[in-house]
């Protein structure tokens, strides 16, 4: 049997972090970082899917989130992890715009460890709601 499409979304999240802990290893935090965005992003849109059959056209986590919200107000305790990894969307993938600590611009691995944390505790909490 075919998964249903907020499945679908989700188990893509859930391989988006698969795929950032493995770069994590190898040190390609810029990598790491724009994952786990894409992870909440599609964690986020699996969810709203489920709820209400679609999702605003936006990779913007912040407002990703507050329509979650307003299905359930315990999203809110994710706003300052989508307020931060909203910034690894654009500027990870490309040389003269990325936001990070480091002398390089490049997140450094304090923000790459934070970024993970924030994807598995979001893809964690829409799990439990999905069940």
């Amino acid at each position: 049997m075919t998964a249903t499409l907020p499945q679908q979304w989700f188990n893509r999240a859930s391989e988006d972090l698969t795929v950032a802990r493995l770069v994590f290893k190898e040190n390609h935090l810029a990598h790491v970082c724009f994952l786990c965005q894409q992870c909440i992003e599609k964690s986020l849109k699996a969810y709203l899917l489920a709820k209400t059959a679609g999702y605003p056209r936006t990779h913007k986590l912040v407002d990703l989130l507050g329509e979650c919200q307003k299905l359930d107000p315990d999203f809110a305790r994710f706003s300052e992890d989508c307020l931060t990894i909203d910034q690894y969307y654009i500027p990870t993938r490309y040389p003269n715009g990325v936001p990070g600590s480091s002398s390089s611009g490049i997140p450094d691995k304090r923000e790459a460890e934070a970024a993970l944390a924030s994807a598995e505790a979001i893809l964690q909490f829409v799990s439990s709601l999905l069940v």
